[in-house]
């Protein structure tokens, strides 16, 4: 707010402007050639350092149905006022025969509101100018257009107004508004935990002044992933199509053959899918009516259908309610239920499906209520509650389970870390990321896959110093993947096989940016490869080529890859 009167004396305060959206990235060529980036950075930091929030409050997200699609960000509106003229101030005029020392000569009977000054003049004050100003409004983490893998979701941001914001809210796929906890003040920083619905959400922040002025800023998240890969096969959601594409000796692919594929081929009866898991030899989705579907390898009941002939087309697996979230381990699976229960069923021979009963069937595992992530390791499970709690359960030769032994253990057990987010198991390592974006980890470190710089085993859970921000993590084998808050995607461990995209197959000890990518928006890992899916959809992979993973038409080792490729489709 601003008065042109000599009697007012507001300080503006400079703000930020609103950046509503964000401008698309120029996707490198098949090569790895890089081109510009429509973020702030299409390269993280070396050392990118954390944001600071404040204590989340848990907001549960709304029953609503989830949206389809991508949202365009809405400009801040303003609220106009009835338009204000200014009076110029009054002086003393002069009349004939007035006197030259200045005596006051206005008028007696003038109803003006006038005020003398040090000269002998006169003066009106103006009216106040209306406040039309909007607030500021800028959301710092996660990005728009980000795919993850928890029910949880911890947005910040900052506001800001010349005189104060009062109020800031969010919309939650259109239900009504919910409140963030702010005190008012002229800036302001602020966190909202919400829940996630399945496939697109839309997350419509507003803040508010004293004058009722508002800006508007649109977060779409969506919760699942685009991206899979397993042992040797890989599955992607691209131009509105679920394809595979590498190893199908046991039907991983879901083509309704066992023929191995070169380049993408459609996976039948995924065009609905939301979210893809994979690993070894088998399959799992989610639809978006909330159906799970499994196929490939069915030796150890991981379709959940019994155990028997390998399944080569996605098929329902009966006995899951409505899901949200699937995992794939080695020889298991895992579904995460949108009541927040997990389900487990295949191979369950040192306890990794965290129950009794019939191996090949889904059932619900005990004791986990409110679970928001999950996911499937070697022959290990872990799942986070919406306190923040990781729990696990199976095999722990490695220290896997994070409880300080290397005792399996056949039902959940809590690890000794908080606030956490989500996480990832690779065949014997555990990745996971807190609400502010640092990491913990723990289990084995042979290939440096633990990024502590060394290769001992770890049994207690430790801090990763030096690495936070991340929005998203991956693991498989004794591979590690994150992806930060500016788009910029991190490996480090096994790369042998050129699977951390680096140029060479140097295994790292430490994360380690990947070069050459547009700003990327989920990450995964298979057991030598990887897969990553950008901001415009562009599909990313790189390592063993072995059965054809990599999509691009040829096989075998001489046809691995250092440095990400882009997938034609």
């Amino acid at each position: 707010m601003f008065n042109n009167s000599k009697n007012s004396r507001l300080a503006l305060m400079f703000v930020v402007p609103l950046a509503c959206g964000r401008t698309d990235p120029e996707i490198s060529d098949s090569d790895g050639a890089t081109g510009s980036a429509g973020e702030s950075s299409s390269s993280g930091p070396a050392d990118p350092s954390v944001p600071t929030t404040t204590d989340p409050t848990t907001t549960s997200g709304p029953e609503t149905s989830s949206s389809s699609g991508t949202t365009t960000p809405v400009d801040p509106e303003t609220s106009s006022s009835s338009e204000t003229t200014s009076v110029e101030p009054e002086t003393s005029s002069s009349s004939e025969g007035s006197s030259a020392t200045g005596e006051d000569s206005s008028s007696s009977d003038d109803t003006s509101s006038t005020g003398s000054t040090s000269d002998g003049s006169s003066t009106t004050g103006d009216p106040p100018e209306p406040d039309v100003t909007p607030p500021a409004l800028n959301l710092l983490r996660p990005q728009d257009g980000l795919f993850v893998a928890s029910r949880r979701v911890v947005v910040t941001g900052e506001a800001s107004d010349d005189v104060a914001v009062t109020e800031v809210s969010v919309v939650i796929n259109g239900a009504p508004p919910v409140p963030v906890d702010v005190a008012p003040a002229p800036a302001l920083e602020f966190t909202s935990d919400l829940r996630l619905q399945r496939g697109w959400n839309t997350l419509e922040f507003t803040a508010r002044d004293a004058a009722d002025n508002t800006a508007t800023q649109l977060l779409n998240v969506h919760l699942g992933l685009p991206v899979a890969a397993g042992g040797a096969h890989t599955l992607a959601l691209a131009d509105d199509k679920a394809w595979g594409f590498g190893r199908n000796n046991e039907g991983q692919l879901g083509i309704g053959s066992l023929v191995d594929q070169l380049l993408p081929v459609e996976s039948i009866g995924l065009a609905d899918a939301v979210s893809l898991a994979a690993n070894l030899n088998h399959s799992l989705a989610v639809t978006a009516d909330g159906t799970v579907l499994a196929w490939g390898r069915n030796e150890e009941g991981q379709i959940g259908v019994g155990a028997g002939p390998d399944v080569q087309s996605p098929t329902a697996v009966p006995g899951v309610p409505e899901a949200v979230l699937v995992s794939a381990g080695q020889r298991h699976s895992l579904a995460l239920t949108a009541d927040g229960h997990v389900f487990s069923w295949g191979f369950n021979n040192v306890g990794q499906l965290g129950r009794d009963g019939d191996a090949t069937s889904a059932a619900v595992v005990p004791g986990l209520e409110d679970i928001v992530a999950i996911s499937a390791g070697g022959s290990y499970s872990l799942a986070i509650d919406g306190a923040g709690l990781v729990w696990t359960w199976g095999g722990n030769d490695a220290g896997q389970l994070g409880d300080g032994t290397t005792t399996p253990s056949p039902v959940p057990k809590s690890a000794p870390v908080v606030d956490m987010l989500a996480a990832a198991t690779g065949k014997d390592h555990t990745l996971a990321i807190r609400i502010d974006g640092s990491t913990s980890v723990w289990g084995l470190g042979a290939s440096g896959q633990l990024g502590d710089g060394a290769t001992d085993d770890r049994a207690d859970p430790f801090d990763l110093p030096g690495f936070a921000d991340l929005v998203s993590i991956a693991a498989s084998g004794n591979l590690s993947l994150a992806l930060a808050s500016d788009g910029a995607a991190w490996g480090w461990g096994q790369n042998f096989s050129g699977q951390l995209g680096l140029g060479d197959n140097i295994d790292r000890k430490a994360p380690t940016q990947i070069p050459a990518l547009p700003p990327i928006r989920a990450v995964a890992a298979g057991l030598a490869h990887a897969i990553l899916r950008d901001a415009d959809g562009g599909i990313w992979v790189m390592g063993l080529n072995s059965f054809g993973q990599l999509g691009k038409g040829d096989k075998g080792n001489p046809t691995n890859s250092n440095v990400p490729l882009k997938v034609g489709f």
